[in-house]
């Protein structure tokens, strides 16, 4: 039986939640607690580059301009969150922007509800060609969309090879991390008298929102982010601390 793409990535986010619970267990068993601050670090890594700022800031809504070194090292950032290759992910993401919380949005919790938005059961959705034809240009993209799985594989087979512990910590943990911190995105800021506060009238319910602002690691300042895609910087206020737009400002952005 051949799996389509949703039945692969279901499979995918099984696998490491296992091995992250199978980590956990070891790592308090045996008092192995140094490995949870590999993992935490890890975390902060993958999350904040791999998913804040390449898959989202960068890939998908183009919000600054970067190094050919900063570009590959986006590249391959956004392999580590186990969440889909730019194609994959800022594809549905970019659709999301287009049909926010209508009955189009793929995960919306107005849709698919809130366990359902969270665990990534969406109704299937058909995301227009206008949209995937923005990746198509790059053929590094292209590859890495082609070869994702395989490379999934190759990943985790070279760390157990070093050490099965690195399957846990190192790769299991971190995306599944990220995995929440995207679906506290997806879903606390996008419901009605669920806390949070709005900045700007948006045509949708998105709120920004501290809780998920702390599991996403900087991206809750949602209604900011809706109100002007394009733009890097989603915190406004002097407190909305926004750490990925700190980290493009003064590392990534390539001034014109």
């Amino acid at each position: 039986m051949r799996l389509n793409l949703s039945q692969k990535f279901k499979l995918l986010h099984l696998f490491t939640h296992t091995c992250a619970i199978l980590a956990l267990y070891w790592a308090f068993r045996m008092h192995e607690f140094q490995w949870l601050w590999i993992s935490f670090f890890a975390f902060l890594y993958v999350g904040i580059f791999g998913v804040n700022i390449s898959l989202h800031r960068y890939f998908s809504h183009r919000s600054f301009e970067t190094s050919q070194f900063g570009y590959w090292l986006l590249l391959v950032s956004s392999f580590l969150p186990m969440l889909g290759s730019p194609l994959a992910w800022g594809s549905i993401h970019l659709y999301h922007h287009r049909v926010s919380d209508t009955e189009l949005d793929p995960h919306s919790p107005l849709n698919a509800g809130r366990f359902g938005s969270w665990f990534t059961l969406w109704p299937q959705v058909t995301i227009p060609l206008s949209i995937c034809r923005n990746f198509a240009r790059d053929r590094n993209i292209q590859w890495l969309d082609q070869n994702y799985f395989r490379l999934v594989i190759l990943y985790v087979i070279l760390l157990a090879a070093i050490s099965p512990k690195l399957v846990g910590f190192l790769f299991a943990l971190p995306a599944v991390g990220c995995f929440h911190g995207a679906s506290a995105i997806a879903v606390l800021p996008h419901l009605k008298n669920f806390g949070g506060y709005r900045n700007h009238d948006t045509t949708d319910l998105s709120h920004n929102h501290v809780l998920a602002w702390i599991l996403s690691l900087g991206e809750g300042w949602h209604n900011n982010h809706h109100h002007n895609a394009r733009k890097y910087r989603h915190g406004e206020k002097w407190w909305e601390l926004d750490p990925s737009a700190f980290i493009i400002k003064h590392f990534l952005k390539r001034n014109a």
